[in-house]
């Protein structure tokens, strides 16, 4: 029997299994894994750093349909964004709040309603499979609840970035959204994932997105969580990509109470390349973990890897990003970097960069720094007139400006400046 087996079941025991039917076999074998797969604990090298025992003593439950649009809600939160709009409350579809594309070769749905319609069924509806290797994985499984279907045919193009707006609110809820993104070849697409709650909240968010990337398509996947209250965010990314084609995510945690990031990435066909960037600017005792994977089993493909966090107060993060270079991709160019500034005495970050190669003609490069500001560039800056809050913001914005530039849309990247300035009183 897993260990802590029965702290685990008073956790989920009075959450609802799946309602949808196409899940059904799904949501099966994520309950039998729950009683067979370990609960992550510190024993456990993954979970090491974050371990799950404050999200298990609070036992759940799992949130009911909200009847129209929630008063503490905005359901656009990017201004001057203009974007398709899928809005989730506690994993349910507003349809009320939704704009979703209409358009000749695009598909774009609730992913229950592409299940109803056959457009997924069975083993295919879990592409992962990581309801088999995670107890994470298995309790979303067997919970999943509504989310995104999005399907390009070969050759078209979306002619708006698509905002998938999660918002949650309540206590003790458990929400478990479930996407789906299918890149036809050629085709391109902007998608933006947004995640945000009331300041009241407490809970558990357990969200997954499988997505696959055609040949020569492009996908632009930007990630950010905004979440106030006290919620328990796991996010879990699984996208494969075929031959030519171009997969970037940026994944920007604003705020959030204890978050866990674990973004796989596979390269199934030559010539594909792949940008992972990601920011991280915890304070208080939020807690943000980043575990990536990049898995290179062909050969001429690329990828850069880029994250960078600053730590305030008495806030950890983690960082654990792997890179696999699989003994058929020769030439693979391969880029991982995390970089981290520890603002305050007692804040901490735990950051571990792997490269396992097993190709001999490869041009690979990994590396992690920690250090403080610079208080000698501080003083400079103090000594041209320049305050300090408004010195520290410039040291901040040149540290992640890079990052924030690389993102797909310049309204999303401009609201999270503004969310973090605020946030951390840089204005």
């Amino acid at each position: 029997m897993a260990d802590s087996t029965s702290t685990s079941k008073a956790f989920w025991e009075g959450l609802t299994p799946s309602v949808s039917s196409g899940l059904a076999s799904v949501a099966e074998a994520g309950l039998a894994a729950l009683d067979r797969l370990p609960v992550p604990t510190r024993r456990s090298e993954r979970w090491k750093y974050s371990p799950l025992t404050r999200m298990l003593a609070q036992p759940l439950n799992s949130p009911k349909a909200p009847h129209g649009i929630p008063e503490d809600i905005r359901v656009q939160p990017i201004p001057g964004l203009d974007a398709y709009r899928v809005v989730l409350v506690n994993g349910h579809v507003v349809t009320e709040a939704c704009d979703l594309p209409v358009a000749e070769g695009v598909i774009c749905m609730p992913l229950f309603q592409a299940l109803d319609e056959g457009r997924l069924q069975g083993v295919d509806a879990d592409w992962s499979g990581y309801h088999e290797r995670e107890w994470v994985g298995a309790l979303h499984a067997a919970h999943a609840q509504d989310g995104v279907y999005l399907e390009l045919e070969a050759g078209v193009t979306l002619d708006r970035p698509l905002l998938v707006h999660h918002h949650v609110t309540g206590d003790n809820v458990a929400v478990c959204p479930r996407h789906r993104i299918v890149m036809g070849d050629q085709s391109s697409a902007e998608v933006v994932v947004w995640h945000s709650s009331s300041s009241e909240a407490t809970g558990m968010v357990n969200a997954l997105l499988e997505g696959h990337v055609g040949r020569g398509a492009r996908l632009g996947l930007d990630k950010v969580q905004n979440e106030q209250g006290k919620v328990f965010h796991l996010a879990h990314e699984h996208v494969t990509q075929a031959s030519d084609s171009t997969f970037r995510v940026h994944s920007m945690t604003v705020q959030g109470h204890w978050v866990r990031n674990e973004l796989n990435v596979a390269q199934k066909g030559r010539g594909a390349h792949t940008i992972m960037h990601g920011v991280y600017l915890p304070k208080d005792q939020e807690h943000v973990d980043n575990h990536t994977t990049m898995d290179h089993t062909v050969p001429n493909c690329t990828s850069s890897e880029l994250y960078k966090g600053i730590l305030y107060d008495r806030s950890t993060g983690v960082f654990n990003g792997k890179v696999f270079v699989r003994q058929e991709a020769q030439q693979t160019n391969a880029y991982q970097q995390n970089a981290n500034i520890v603002a305050d005495q007692g804040a901490s970050i735990n950051a571990k960069p792997e490269l396992e190669i097993y190709a001999d003609d490869v041009k690979c490069s990994h590396g992690c720094t920690v250090g403080q500001f610079d208080d000698e560039a501080l003083f400079y800056l103090k000594s041209r007139g320049i305050g300090e809050r408004a010195a520290r913001a410039l040291m901040v914005q040149a540290f992640i400006g890079d990052v924030l530039a690389g993102m797909g849309s310049e309204e999303v990247a401009a609201e999270v400046e503004t969310l973090l300035s605020e946030r951390h009183g840089w204005m």
